[in-house]
C-alpha cells in the first residue's frame, strides 16, 4: 500500500486514533516546558562565542559587580543648573533611602570625610606594598631629623596663611599615607575617569549598587519596576523647568530586552498568523482547514520548543522569536497540500481519494521543501552563535514536524461533505497566466530575464557598496530608555569613547602583582609613544606577599621609639596639640606591631568599609573573585574598523601574560570579517547543497540551470532592494542569505517537480503555481511581521529574509516557469 493512501485511510477511518496520538503529543510537551524550560536574556549569546573578545565580554558582564550597577543622571536645561545643584542632594538623600538600593555615589570619595579616612584606613597595606626603592624612600620619612625638618617646614607654611598644609598633616601627619596612596592615586581619580557632573552642570550622575539577588530577566524585571516608581516621584521638590530622571545599566537593559522580546512574540506571532490566515482564507475561503493549519502550525512550535529544551536546557529570548517564522514557513505546506486537496475534489475524487492524491502528488515535494528549509536553518550552527545556533535547529525541527504535519493532522479539520469551490476566480487567473507563458515562454522570459538581470548586476556591483553597520544599537531594542539615557549621558560629558578590556586572571596573589606592574610598565611605554591615549589598571591594589614580608623584615630595623619621641618634640617645639595627632600615634602602634612576622599581614579589603564611596572604583577592576581583574585602555581614536582592532591586537598584550582583549567597540570591529565570512562562505556552502540536491531531484542538466538561475535573480535584487532602501547589513542579518537559498528554492522544486511529471500543463501546472503564489506571500508575511519587533536583531533578519523571498517568488513565476517552458522540448509540451 503507498504511504500516501495509507494516510488516507488513517485520516478517515482512524481518526481516534490520530487524535489521541496528538493528545499524548501534546500532554508530553506540556510536561516537558513546565518543568524544564528557562529563557536567556543574555544578549552576547547572539554572538558568536568562539572569539577571544565575545568570551571576554561574557566573563566581564557575569563575574565582575558592575553587573549590580545602576546609573541615574539628572537633566536639565541649561537655565536651570542652579536649582539642580539645589536639588541634587535632597534627591540623592532619597535614592539613598530606596530598600533596593545598598551603595550611592554623588562625587568624588575625596571630597567626603568618610572618603578621605576611608583612605587612610588602607594605607598601611599599601604602604608594605610599594617597592623596595619606593618603600625605603618613604619608611625614610621617620628619620628624627627629617620628621624635625617636616613639621617646621609645614608650620611655617601655615603662619603664611596657605590652608594646603592644615590638610596636610590632618591627612597625614607622619608623611607615609602620601606616598603610599601614589600608586593608588596615578589614572585612577573617578572625577577624570567617571565625571559625575557634565561641563555645562546640566546634567548630574549618581551611582548606585542594587540588592537584586541576580541579573536574571525575572529579577530585573522586578527591579526595574521598583526603580521605575521611584523616577516617578523623583522629581517632587523640583521647582525648575523640564528635568529628566534618566537611569541606564545592565539591570535596565536586561529588564527591557526580555519585556520587548514578550512583545515580539505576542505581536510578532498574532501579526504573523493574521496576515497568514488573511491570505489563506483568501485563496480557499474556508474556515475550518484554516484553524487545522493554526493548529498544526501551533503543534509544530510547541514540539519544537520541547525538543529544544531537552537539547540546550536554556533558550535564549531572540530563539523564542522564531514562532512569527515557523508560521510564515509552515503554512507553505497547508497551503501546497490543501491546494491540491481541493483541485482533486473539483476534479470529483472523494474525500479519502482527494487526500491521497494531495499526498501522493506533493508529499515529496513538501519533503524535499522541508529538508532544504531544515537545512538552511541548521547552517545557523556554523554562525559560533549560541542563540543562532538555537534559532537554527529549533526552526528546522518545526519545519520538519510542520510538513509531517500538513500532510495528516491538517485533514482531521477538512469536513468530508464539504462541496468544493464552484468557482476560484485566483485558480482562474493563474491559470491563464500559465497557459500563456507555456504556449509564448519568449516575450515573458526576455522581459523577466532582462529585468532580472539588471537587479542582480546592480546588486554585486561595487558601486555603490551596500552599507555595513557594526554598532551595538544593533544589539538593543529600539526606543530603548537605557540607551537614551547612556545616550544623553554620553553627550553631555566631555568627548571620550569606550576604552577597550584587558582581563587578566592569576594564579595567586604574588603573580597577580608580577603581571599587572609588568602590563603597566609595558602600557606607560605605549603612551608615552602615543601609540595610546591613556589607561588605568588594578597594579596599585593586588598585593605582593614577598614585598610586603621583605617590606615587614625592614620595619624591624628601624627605632620606632626613638621615631616617636622625635614626633613629640617636634609637635611642642613647633606649638601643636599632641591630642590632635592621635592617627598618627596610632600608625606608629600599627607598624611597631607589624615588625612581628607571626602576625598576619594586612589587606585592604579588610579595612575598606563595605559602605564606602571607594568600592565603586575598586569593582570595576576587580571581579567576585580577586584573582579575576581588569584593566582599561583608551585608544587615540575611536575603534571603527578591523585595522583598529588588529593594531590594538598587536600592541596592547604583554609576552606570557594570558589577557583577554574585549570591549564593546573593540568586538564588534574583531566580528567585521567574521561577519563577511558568513556572508559569502557559508552561504556558498548552502547554494554548493542547493546545487547537489536539484542536480538529484531533476535529473536534467536544463531544468537545473533554469533553478540556479533563479536563485541566483533572488540574491541579487534581494541586494539591489537593501541598497536602494538604504537597509544596511550588520553583524546578524547577513544570516538571511542562507535561508534565503534555503527557502526560495523550494518554490521552484514545487513548480518543477509538477512540471516534469504533468499530465495536462495548464491544471497540473497552474494547481501547483496557485499553492506557490499563496505560499510565497505567507512567507513573506511570516517574516515581515518580524519587522515589528523591537529587537532590531530579529527585525533586520525578518525584514532581510522577506525582501529576498519576494524576489525568490517573483523569479520563480515570471522567470522558471516561462524558462522551463522554454527548455523542455516542444512535442513533450505539446502532448
Amino acid at each position: 500500500m503507498r504511504i500516501s493512501n495509507f494516510i488516507a485511510r488513517l485520516l478517515t477511518e482512524r481518526r481516534g486514533l490520530v487524535w489521541g496520538i496528538v493528545a499524548t503529543l501534546i500532554i508530553a510537551c506540556l510536561a516537558i516546558l513546565t518543568t524544564r524550560i528557562a529563557l536567556d536574556s543574555n544578549v552576547l549569546n547572539m554572538l558568536p562565542g568562539k572569539f577571544s573578545s565575545v568570551e571576554g565580554m561574557k566573563i566581564y558582564d557575569r563575574d565582575f559587580e558592575q553587573t549590580r550597577e545602576l546609573t541615574f543622571a539628572l537633566l536639565c536645561k541649561p537655565d536651570d543648573v542652579d536649582r539642580l545643584e539645589e536639588f541634587a542632594p535632597q534627591f540623592a538623600e532619597n535614592l539613598r533611602r530606596q530598600p533596593w538600593c545598598v551603595r550611592l555615589l554623588t562625587g568624588s570619595p575625596m571630597e567626603t570625610p568618610d572618603g578621605i579616612r576611608d583612605l587612610q584606613s588602607i594605607a598601611v597595606p599599601l604602604l608594605l606594598n610599594l617597592d623596595p626603592p619606593a618603600f625605603e624612600n618613604t619608611i625614610s620619612i621617620l628619620q628624627p631629623e627629617k620628621i624635625r625638618t617636616r613639621l617646621h617646614r609645614l608650620h611655617q607654611q601655615i603662619e603664611a596663611g596657605s590652608p594646603r598644609p592644615e590638610f596636610e598633616l590632618a591627612f597625614d601627619p607622619l608623611g607615609l599615607i602620601a606616598p603610599a596612596l601614589q600608586p593608588f592615586a596615578e589614572g585612577k581619580a573617578i572625577e577624570e575617569e567617571q565625571p559625575l557632573t557634565s561641563p555645562d552642570r546640566a546634567l548630574r550622575i549618581f551611582l548606585t549598587v542594587t540588592n537584586q539577588p541576580s541579573i536574571s530577566a525575572f529579577d530585573c524585571q522586578r527591579l526595574m519596576r521598583q526603580v521605575n516608581a521611584f523616577r516617578a516621584r523623583a522629581g517632587e521638590g523640583w521647582n525648575g523647568g523640564p528635568l529628566e530622571v534618566l537611569v541606564t545599566g545592565r539591570s535596565a537593559y536586561v529588564a527591557e530586552i526580555s519585556l520587548s522580546m514578550r512583545h515580539d512574540i505576542v505581536a510578532t506571532l498574532l501579526g504573523s498568523i493574521l496576515l497568514v490566515g488573511a491570505i489563506f482564507f483568501g485563496g480557499f475561503h474556508r474556515w475550518l482547514p484554516l484553524l487545522g493549519m493554526g493548529f498544526g502550525l501551533l503543534l509544530s512550535c510547541l514540539v519544537a520548543l520541547a525538543i529544544g529544551i531537552l537539547i540546550f536546557g536554556k533558550l535564549n529570548m531572540v530563539t523564542v522569536g522564531f514562532s512569527a517564522i515557523l508560521v510564515g514557513l509552515g503554512v507553505d505546506f497547508a497551503i501546497l497540500i490543501f491546494g491540491r486537496y481541493q483541485q482533486a475534489r473539483g476534479d470529483g475524487e472523494s474525500h479519502r481519494q482527494a487526500i491521497g492524491t494531495s499526498v501522493n502528488k506533493l508529499g515529496r515535494a513538501v519533503f524535499f521543501g522541508a529538508l532544504t528549509t531544515a537545512v538552511g536553518f541548521l547552517a545557523l550552527m556554523l554562525s559560533g552563535s549560541l542563540g543562532f545556533s538555537e534559532l537554527g535547529v529549533l526552526i528546522a525541527i518545526g519545519i520538519l514536524f510542520a510538513g509531517l504535519f500538513m500532510c495528516t493532522i491538517l485533514f482531521l479539520f477538512v469536513r468530508e461533505r464539504q462541496a468544493p469551490l464552484r468557482h476560484d476566480w485566483l485558480f482562474e487567473v493563474v491559470k491563464k497566466y500559465v497557459r500563456w507563458s507555456v504556449q509564448r515562454p519568449l516575450p515573458v522570459l526576455i522581459f523577466s530575464s532582462a529585468f532580472l538581470i539588471l537587479l542582480t548586476a546592480f546588486g554585486f556591483s561595487p558601486v555603490p557598496p551596500i552599507p555595513f553597520a557594526a554598532s551595538t544599537r544593533s544589539l538593543e531594542p529600539r526606543n530603548s530608555k537605557a540607551g537614551h539615557a547612556l545616550e544623553a549621558i554620553m553627550n553631555k560629558m566631555p568627548t571620550r569613547w569606550e576604552p577597550v578590556l584587558a582581563i587578566v586572571h592569576a594564579q595567586n596573589p604574588q603573580q597577580l602583582h608580577d603581571q599587572w606592574h609588568e602590563v603597566s610598565n609595558h602600557w606607560n611605554d605605549l603612551q608615552r609613544s602615543g601609540k595610546i591615549k591613556g589607561f588605568s589598571t588594578p597594579a596599585a591594589l593586588t598585593l605582593s606577599p614577598a614585598s610586603m614580608q621583605r617590606n615587614r623584615q625592614r620595619l624591624r630595623e628601624i627605632d620606632f621609639a626613638v621615631s616617636r619621641r622625635a614626633f613629640e618634640e617636634a609637635l611642642d617645639a613647633e606649638g601643636f596639640s599632641r591630642d590632635s595627632f592621635a592617627p598618627a600615634f596610632a600608625l606608629f602602634e600599627e607598624l611597631q606591631r607589624l615588625v612581628d612576622l607571626s602576625v598576619p599581614p594586612p589587606n585592604w579589603r579588610d579595612r575598606l568599609p563595605k559602605s564606602s564611596g571607594w568600592w565603586f572604583l575598586v569593582d570595576r577592576y576587580f571581579a567576585q573573585d580577586p584573582l579575576l581583574t581588569v584593566g582599561f585602555v583608551t585608544s587615540n581614536e575611536p575603534i571603527r574598523t578591523h585595522a583598529d582592532y588588529e593594531a590594538l591586537s598587536r600592541d596592547l598584550p604583554v609576552a606570557n601574560i594570558p589577557m583577554i582583549l574585549s570591549g564593546w567597540s573593540y568586538t564588534l570591529a574583531n566580528l567585521l570579517p567574521w561577519s563577511r565570512r558568513q556572508l559569502i562562505l557559508i552561504s556558498a556552502m548552502m547554494a554548493v547543497f542547493d546545487a547537489v540536491l536539484l542536480a538529484i531531484l531533476y535529473r536534467d542538466w536544463r531544468l537545473w540551470v533554469v533553478q540556479e538561475l533563479t536563485l541566483l535573480f533572488a540574491v541579487g535584487a534581494m541586494l539591489a532592494s537593501m541598497k536602494l532602501l538604504n537597509i544596511p547589513l550588520n553583524l546578524l542579518n547577513v544570516l538571511a542569505f542562507r535561508l534565503v537559498l534555503a527557502i526560495g528554492v523550494d518554490y521552484g522544486i514545487y513548480v518543477l517537480l509538477v512540471w516534469q511529471k504533468a499530465r495536462e500543463l495548464e491544471h497540473d501546472v497552474a494547481g501547483v503555481v496557485k499553492p506557490v503564489l499563496l505560499a510565497g506571500l505567507t512567507a513573506v508575511s511570516g517574516f515581515g511581521s518580524l519587522g515589528i519587533a523591537k529587537n532590531p536583531s530579529l527585525s533586520g533578519l525578518g525584514i532581510a529574509c522577506a525582501i529576498g523571498i519576494f524576489w525568490s517568488l517573483v523569479a520563480t513565476i515570471f522567470f522558471t516557469l516561462p524558462a522551463a517552458a522554454a527548455t523542455e522540448p516542444k512535442v513533450w509540451r505539446e502532448n
